[in-house]
């Protein structure tokens, strides 16, 4: 069994409850404008050029053709996206770092025993989180993950758009999964607009794994000036307040800018606001949805 991803991170506190260990799938159906996490989107290795890192030493220029030196600043080294095949000799010579690659298979009962390593750090709240990406991409290797932690006692979280199968996600729901569970924008015609996929397909998976009395925790991307005017929140507010009694509680999840760079790496263009969301933001977002009757919202940390 094998899983296409991009990162294995151990130690993490933010992706769910206690110590965890997140495995990030490869591939996304969603095209979400402000993704933080853009070389998730496609399920193909992708190379990254970070030009930040680069020196100008000129070595990846003795082994491709595809690059030159930018005429009016010569140590600055330019790459052509659009004859780039991949082949990964730049990567193999950068000592930078400043190229690598985004990507790679690896087999699902590997990817779990890098997660048992830190198994005595768990105690009772801890254990794999799933993310990407979109695990339902891959449900063979996102459930084969998620059979293992339930029989290793490990607590199983999975963030999720909820554009996959049914079935699949039915079965996720029977292993006892916990879902952190997206929810972009509650206005259908933004949802598409800033995701490309409907907001119906969404809310018909979240409906099913709240009918399958699924521990979910609903979260809220909540980027200025994109998603969070009044219109906005009063929709999301909205589609919560029918579903309250079938969430743990929703998390509003504050803008970062770390998706710009990652964007830059890939040569693609950045279209999100270009700052952080403040302390202010959030406090207004919180304000408003507890004031129309989502009283289980928090701002997530």
């Amino acid at each position: 069994m094998k899983a296409f991803i991009f990162n294995i991170q151990r130690f993490c506190l933010s992706d769910g409850p206690g110590i965890r260990t997140t495995v990030f799938f490869k591939g996304c159906p969603l095209r979400c404008v402000w993704c933080h996490n853009p070389e998730s989107q496609l399920p193909a290795r992708q190379l990254m050029y970070y030009e930040s890192k680069c020196t100008g030493c000129g070595r990846c220029l003795a082994v491709c053709s595809n690059r030159r030196r930018d005429p009016e600043d010569p140590a600055r080294i330019l790459i052509d996206r659009d004859l780039c095949t991949g082949c990964g000799k730049c990567v193999d010579v950068c000592f930078a770092n400043a190229n690598a690659f985004a990507g790679y298979e690896e087999d699902a009962e590997k990817i779990m025993e890098t997660v048992l390593l830190d198994k005595i750090f768990y105690g009772t709240g801890g254990g794999i989180t799933l993310s990407g990406g979109e695990p339902s991409m891959q449900p063979d290797a996102a459930l084969y993950l998620l059979r293992r932690a339930k029989e290793e006692g490990l607590s199983a979280v999975m963030e999720t758009c909820g554009v996959g199968s049914s079935e699949f996600y039915e079965k996720a729901a029977d292993l006892g999964t916990v879902f952190y569970y997206d929810l972009k924008s509650g206005i259908p015609e933004k949802h598409r607009e800033f995701t490309g996929a409907p907001l119906s397909r969404v809310l018909e998976t979240l409906d099913l794994l709240i009918g399958k009395r699924a521990e979910i925790v609903l979260r809220l991307p909540l980027i200025p000036g994109m998603n969070d005017s009044d219109e906005d929140l009063m929709a999301l507010a909205g589609l919560i307040r029918e579903r309250e009694q079938g969430i743990s509680h929703a998390e509003i999840m504050k803008y970062h800018i770390l998706g710009s760079s990652k964007s830059r790496a890939l040569g693609k263009k950045y279209e999100a606001p270009k700052e952080n969301a403040g302390k202010e933001d959030a406090a207004r977002w919180l304000e408003f949805l507890r004031k129309y009757g989502t009283e289980r919202t928090v701002i997530s940390e």
